[in-house]
C-alpha cells in the first residue's frame, strides 16, 4: 500500500511544480506587458500633461479678467465644461490604476501630475460657477448688457504714472 501512495505523491508534486512554473510565467508575462504598455503610453501621457498644464495656466490668466467676462455668452457653459473635463480625467486615471499601470516606471509621475492638475481644474470650475451665480443674483437679466459694456470700456486701459513734483519730496525726517 505504501508503494501505491508514493507514485501518487510524486505525480501530485510534479503537477504542483508545473502549475507553479506556469503561474510564474504568467506573472512575468503580465509584468512585461505592463512595462511595454507603460512605455507605449508614456509619450501620450506626457503630451496630455503638458497640454493640461498650459490649459491650467490659461485658466489662471482668465481668472484675472474682470468678472463680467463670466456673463458673456461664450463663457456661460464654462463651469459645466470644466466639470466634464475633470470627470473625464478622473475616469482615465481610474482606468489606468485599475489596469495596474499607475504605479509603473513610466506613467507614475504623469498620473500624479495629471491628478493634481485635475484638482486645479475642478477648483476653477467651482469658482467660476460660484462667481456666475453671484453675478447673476446681483445684476438683473436686462442690465447684463450695460454691465458688460461698462467693463469693456476699461479693458484697454493702461496705467500711466504722474510726473514727479518737487512738493512730493520730503525735506525733513519726522522724529518721534
Amino acid at each position: 500500500m505504501a508503494a501505491a501512495v508514493l507514485p501518487l505523491n510524486v505525480e501530485y508534486y510534479q503537477t504542483m511544480k508545473t502549475t507553479e512554473q506556469a503561474r510564474l510565467c504568467v506573472v512575468r508575462s503580465e509584468r512585461h506587458m505592463r512595462f511595454l504598455a507603460g512605455a507605449m503610453l508614456w509619450y501620450p501621457f506626457i503630451a496630455v500633461t503638458r497640454a493640461t498644464t498650459k490649459f491650467v495656466s490659461l485658466l489662471e490668466e482668465f481668472e484675472a479678467q474682470p468678472a463680467s467676462v463670466l456673463l458673456e455668452e461664450d463663457s456661460a457653459k464654462m463651469p459645466e465644461e470644466l466639470q466634464e473635463l475633470f470627470k473625464k480625467i478622473c475616469l482615465v486615471i481610474r482606468k489606468i490604476e485599475l489596469v495596474g499601470l499607475g504605479d509603473g516606471l513610466f506613467l507614475r509621475s504623469s498620473i500624479n501630475k495629471l491628478s493634481s492638475l485635475s484638482q486645479q481644474i475642478k477648483g476653477y470650475a467651482d469658482r467660476f460657477a460660484d462667481a456666475q451665480i453671484k453675478l447673476r443674483s446681483r445684476v438683473p437679466e436686462e442690465q447684463v448688457q450695460s454691465y458688460q459694456e461698462s467693463f469693456a470700456a476699461y479693458r484697454n486701459c493702461e496705467f500711466t504714472a504722474e510726473p514727479f513734483v518737487e512738493d512730493d519730496k520730503k525735506s525733513q525726517l519726522l522724529r518721534f
